[in-house]
Order: structure tokens, then C-alpha cells, then sequence
């Protein structure tokens, strides 16, 4: 098996145990990514715990990384302007922009570090920030790890 991916995954549930049900049924559904396993890397965080919010943090601060990393890429590949986009060739380019509209438009992909599976986004809105506060017992953070026997025959859609 190989190493596909890592992800930080943020989960809303009544327990622990299913929180990660919620989590393996949402990778088990997915046409986004297939992984052949699913592994929890290491003891999921509970918001209630010191560590969580600085966690959190390195999910986003990881996830604005790619981001930019994305967007320079193409600025790279010679996609200076929206007037660009039009002309944008079909391949690596084209690529790098689906990449980063998935960062943006919520779909969970092999390049995503932290997702938000309660709002289904990359980021944390507003609303689901004040929820955590206000039932921190409610949320985990869980991190994960995937892996395909051939990479090469995976459904991946963003590299």
C-alpha cells in the first residue's frame, strides 16, 4: 500500500466512535478521492482539549498554504489575469485551476489538508466556530491517512 494523502478532518457527532463512523461512511461515499485504506493516524483531538484549537490552526494555516502555492503555479504557467482563464490550455493549467476551485468550492480532494466535514468547505465558518465553542464536546479532530494498493488505479481527481 501507498501513502496517497493526509488529512485533518473536522467532525460533529455525538461520540467519538461516531464521529469516525461518520468520517469512514463519508470516505466510503465520496467519488471525490478513493483510498483502498483508511488509516487514523493518530488519537483524535477533542475540541475540549488544549490542543485543539492549535491544531485546528495548522489544518487552515496548511490548507491557505496550498492555496497559494496553487495560485502561483498557475500565475507560473503564465495565467496572469481572469482574461487569462479563457485561454488557459487544456492539461497541467486547466489542472492547477481545478485544484484550486476545489480548495474554494468545497470539494475534498488528495491536496486537502484540513477539510471541515460539518460545513463540507476547507475553512471554518463563523457558525460552526461559535458551535464548537458552545458544545465543545460535540467535535473532534481526526487525522488521517490514505492509501491505494495501486495509485495508478484510484479515482484521484486533483493530482
Amino acid at each position: 500500500m501507498q501513502l496517497l494523502a493526509r488529512h485533518l478532518i473536522l467532525v460533529s457527532a455525538e461520540s467519538e466512535s461516531d464521529a469516525e463512523t461518520r468520517i469512514r461512511h463519508f470516505f466510503d461515499n465520496t467519488s471525490l478521492v478513493r483510498y483502498d485504506r483508511i488509516s487514523i493516524a493518530e488519537p483524535p483531538v477533542a475540541a475540549a482539549a488544549e490542543k485543539f484549537q492549535e491544531r485546528l490552526d495548522e489544518g487552515l494555516a496548511e490548507n491557505r498554504r496550498l492555496l497559494k502555492q496553487f495560485i502561483g503555479e498557475l500565475g507560473t504557467a503564465g495565467c496572469q489575469s481572469r482574461q487569462d482563464l479563457a485561454e488557459l490550455p487544456q492539461g497541467y493549467q486547466s489542472k492547477v485551476l481545478h485544484i484550486i476551485a476545489h480548495f474554494l468550492d468545497g470539494f475534498i480532494g488528495i491536496d486537502s489538508a484540513f477539510y471541515n466535514l460539518v460545513d463540507d468547505s476547507h475553512w471554518l465558518t463563523e457558525q460552526t466556530e461559535k458551535a464548537i465553542q458552545d458544545q465543545p464536546d460535540r467535535f473532534w479532530l481526526f487525522s488521517l491517512e490514505g492509501f491505494a494498493a495501486k495509485p495508478e488505479t484510484a479515482v484521484l481527481l486533483h493530482r
